[in-house]
């Protein structure tokens, strides 16, 4: 058995805000920021958000143009059945082992389309072949493409859309309305990407997955990547260990984690203050959202006092203020009215680095922005529903 090597909470914090750009010098590239995160959270504005928190001189036009023009990325549903915008190369890694298998898929698209299975997947390949040739279209426009349909038919065609993109049939290839629009308009996957994505071995797969989340976000333990991928015990267990000697075990405050071993080296080699920054980083960011949910799995980036404020009972993470890697506080950008209203947790943030952030943030949405300061805000729960989207405006104030 290997030995095991202690590691402090705040020298495994700092690795990965290193790593993913949230301390010290960000980020080259957009491309450089998928990488780094496993994926970025896919719906707007967060993949805007989570690209100016960590890319160098980031433009809406950047993540833009690699989305659209370089198709370098893509936009997909998979771990934990959520939408992420991933590396091109990574797709069929993450279609053959993460979201539901494929039969249960049909059957619950049959079931809620009220179309059947065979019927689901009948109309299916009815907008397949009405798509073949044509430009990216919405769900609205591929109504006028598809022909004459049933009024249960008009019904079921976003969920046949969503068993399309499932099955790597359809990608989400454009968005109509702006970087804070989420207005999809849709082409066939191999026009768009120019080949059929690759069928793998799900077990494969998932080693590969499970490299790429260490890369990200270790040392973490195997309930973190349990949660993160949507798998299960079964299957996660066995994707780690086929690492073998790609990793090694360490404890992160007494918790059993891993580590790739070409990375304890520099883990080995940090400094106090190599985890010293303040990101702006919005709702279901990578960061915040990539550990097993409880306080005690995400210890290591929220003190229990403020999970709460942090989280709501779901799970969502709202609009942080990292501060060295702990939420210090929520925040909402308001990009017509130019502001960005920060509530602090407590009197530790340093204010004039989040001036500093606040500035970035204008440059990357082309907004003049000015901060505002609220005051300490309470737990999600005394707001509303989804008050974690706007965690100042929709709960009432400590």
């Amino acid at each position: 058995m290997p030995e095991v090597i202690g590691v402090p909470a705040a020298r495994a914090t700092a690795h990965v805000l290193g790593k993913q750009g949230l301390a010290g010098r960000r980020l080259p590239t957009v491309l450089d920021a998928v990488t780094a995160t496993a994926g970025l959270y896919g719906t707007a504005p967060t993949c805007y958000l989570s690209c100016a928190a960590r890319v160098d001189g980031f433009r809406l036009a950047d993540l833009d143009r690699e989305l659209y023009t370089d198709r370098s990325v893509a936009r997909l549903r998979c771990v934990r059945g959520m939408a992420y915008i991933q590396p091109l190369e990574l797709t069929p890694v993450l279609f053959a082992c993460t979201g539901e298998a494929k039969d249960r898929t049909v059957t619950r698209i049959g079931k809620w389309s009220g179309l059947g299975e065979a019927g689901a997947l009948a109309f299916a390949d009815r907008i397949e072949a009405a798509m073949a040739g044509r430009p990216p279209a919405t769900v609205r426009e591929l109504r006028g493409l598809i022909g004459p349909c049933t009024p249960q038919e008009k019904d079921a065609l976003q969920y046949v859309v969503a068993l399309l993109g499932r099955f790597g049939r359809i990608v989400r290839a454009e968005v109509r309305g702006g970087w804070r629009s989420d207005n999809y308009a849709y082409a066939l996957w191999n026009d768009w990407t120019g080949a059929p994505v690759a069928e793998l071995d799900p077990a494969q797969a998932r080693i590969e997955l499970a490299r790429r989340y260490l890369r990200a976000f270790g040392p973490a333990t195997a309930d973190d990547l349990k949660w993160w991928t949507g798998w299960t015990k079964r299957d996660t267990i066995p994707a780690l260990t086929a690492l073998g000697d790609e990793i090694v075990p360490v404890t992160v405050d007494g918790r059993d984690s891993w580590l790739l071993a070409d990375e304890l080296e520099r883990l080995a080699g940090l400094g106090p203050g190599d985890g010293r920054g303040v990101r702006l980083l919005p709702v279901w960011d990578s960061y915040f959202m990539a550990y097993a949910t409880s306080p005690a799995g995400r210890s290591r980036q929220v003190a229990e006092a403020d999970y709460p404020r942090t989280y709501d009972k779901s799970g969502n993470g709202t609009s942080t203020v990292a501060q060295d890697g702990i939420a210090a506080g929520v925040w909402e950008l308001d990009a017509d009215g130019g502001t960005v209203t920060v509530a602090p947790f407590g009197d530790v943030l340093r204010w004039d680095e989040v001036e500093a952030e606040v500035a970035v943030l204008a440059g990357a949405v082309g907004a003049g922005l000015r901060l505002v300061r609220a005051p300490e805000p309470g737990p999600l729960s005394d707001g509303p529903r989804n008050t974690f989207l706007s965690p100042i405006t929709l709960r009432p104030k400590k």
